[in-house]
């Protein structure tokens, strides 16, 4: 079962506060956060928000992806189900720039998106 956020103004906030925060952001970030928040899951549970969602006193909501990686390569999130966790450790990935998504040409990003497409089986 999924535990709620206790943050200022709840999950809610937390949704919102991401929303904000990725408008203008680079293209990666926004990649990340959007599949956190299609997802539904992460922004709400209290111990992805404590490990690496960080308020600012203005209302600023945003996520430390670093801080997201150490926390789930140290198991803390290891309570939420395999699905939960391979969406997490992609949505981490992709927010860490790990494949290095914003230095590749479009022809290379094209094949990098059509391979997950295909694995994903979106493209039948």
């Amino acid at each position: 079962m999924t535990r709620q956020v206790r943050a200022i103004g709840g999950p809610a906030a937390v949704v919102a506060g991401l929303h904000r925060w990725i408008d203008g952001h680079d293209p990666h970030v926004q990649a990340a956060v959007w599949l956190l928040l299609a997802h539904e899951v992460w922004p709400r549970r209290t111990e992805f928000v404590a490990a690496c969602v960080n308020h600012s006193p203005d209302g600023g909501w945003w996520i430390d992806f670093r801080a997201a990686r150490i926390a789930f390569d140290n198991g803390r999130f290891d309570t939420a189900s395999s699905t939960e966790l391979a969406v997490l450790d992609l949505a981490i990935t992709v927010g860490t720039d790990r494949f290095r998504f914003r230095a590749m040409g479009p022809g290379n990003a094209r094949a990098v998106a059509t391979a997950v497409a295909h694995a994903v089986g979106a493209d039948r």
